[in-house]
């Protein structure tokens, strides 16, 4: 190893601080806006931004909800309603009404009736009349006179009328060789619907306690006004000539009515006493009267106070009784006009009036 001075070691150098370069700025693209802030400041500006953002956002749907809202009221609604508009009337010519172009008669076809418009509400309605017409009599007049006592005895019973439903005491001639009789009876009105009356909710059978107070009677209804049914007949026309008889049956509005008084049974005639009726039931037989046996003496005949209306005819009613078992059982009540032109009998099972006189 050599030999000589050590030499002394070098101190070390000291190492320069690096210079630390500015941030260079970026450059800003074209349509873009200004770089992102690295910095907490513009952070906290981002995040401000947002929160101005947000309640913009949620104001769009509700901006879209009412404008929608605005076009179905103002444009959709208005076009929907426009034929429920009261005021708006649509003027409908008249056409002529549609009837039957032909009109069977037989093997035969009639035309039928043409209108014009200006009867637009006419109606063809088919009647009810029909005609039979029966030939090769031997004698017409008294196949008539058989027809007339069946229609007289039927269940109800037809009655000789005029034209204006009132009924007649004579009877036509059928001994002529040509005739007509027109028989007819009432029909029975249909009887109107009762409805019953559900009673009150929360009302018991039972008797109320003693600590209710009573309760006040519900105010009455005032009833609607009732349509009454018309009256109608039917009518049966007879006619006859030599070789056949012609019957035409039909049904029209009316009502059969019973003949006004004799002119002997007016002014100056005592009316009809309960005596009177009494009597007059008394002296007639039983066979006029409709009952059996051979004398009104085995029957009790007993006068009823009052007056009933027939046919708007005053009568007194007469009640009949059997005494011959002294059951004393009822035969049937009878009805003598006070006029005395008039006697029906009622029948005891179905209380139908019976014109005897």
């Amino acid at each position: 190893m050599p030999i000589g001075k050590a030499k002394a070691p070098k101190a070390p150098k000291e190492k320069k601080p690096k210079k630390e370069k500015p941030p260079k700025e970026k450059k800003l693209k074209k349509g873009k806006g200004e770089p992102e802030q690295v910095d907490g400041t513009g952070q906290e500006q981002q995040e401000q931004e947002k929160k101005k953002k947000l309640p913009l956002l949620m104001l769009i749907p509700v901006v879209v909800i009412i404008a929608a809202a605005v076009i179905i009221f103002v444009f959709v609604l208005p076009g929907r309603n426009a034929d429920k508009d009261p005021d708006a009337t649509v003027s409908v010519e008249p056409e002529p009404p549609v009837l039957p172009t032909e009109l069977p008669v037989g093997d035969i076809m009639v035309p039928g009736m043409v209108l014009e418009a200006d009867e637009f509400a006419a109606q063809a309605v088919l009647a009810k009349t029909i005609t039979y017409t029966y030939t090769d009599l031997v004698d017409a007049g008294k196949a008539a006179e058989t027809y007339v006592k069946q229609l007289k005895t039927a269940d109800p019973r037809y009655y000789v009328v005029d034209e204006e439903l009132v009924r007649q005491r004579d009877q036509p001639d059928f001994a002529t060789a040509e005739g007509m009789v027109l028989m007819a009876r009432n029909l029975p009105k249909p009887e109107p619907e009762v409805t019953e009356s559900a009673a009150p909710e929360g009302e018991e059978s039972g008797q109320p306690e003693s600590s209710e107070a009573p309760q006040s009677p519900p105010p009455e209804e005032s009833a609607e006004p009732v349509d009454e049914t018309p009256d109608m007949v039917i009518t049966v026309r007879i006619s006859w000539s030599p070789g056949q008889c012609v019957v035409t049956a039909d049904e029209m509005l009316g009502k059969v009515t019973a003949p006004p008084p004799d002119s002997t049974g007016g002014v100056g005639q005592r009316p009809v006493s309960q005596q009177g009726a009494q009597d007059r039931i008394s002296s007639m037989t039983p066979a006029e009267l409709g009952l059996p046996g051979e004398s009104m003496d085995q029957y009790v005949v007993f006068p009823i106070d009052g007056v009933e209306m027939v046919d708007d005819v005053a009568c007194i009613r007469v009640n009949v009784f059997d005494g011959s078992d002294g059951s004393n059982r009822f035969m049937g009540g009878y009805l003598v006009s006070t006029d005395g032109q008039h006697l029906y009998r009622q029948d005891p099972s179905t209380d139908e009036i019976i014109i005897l006189k």
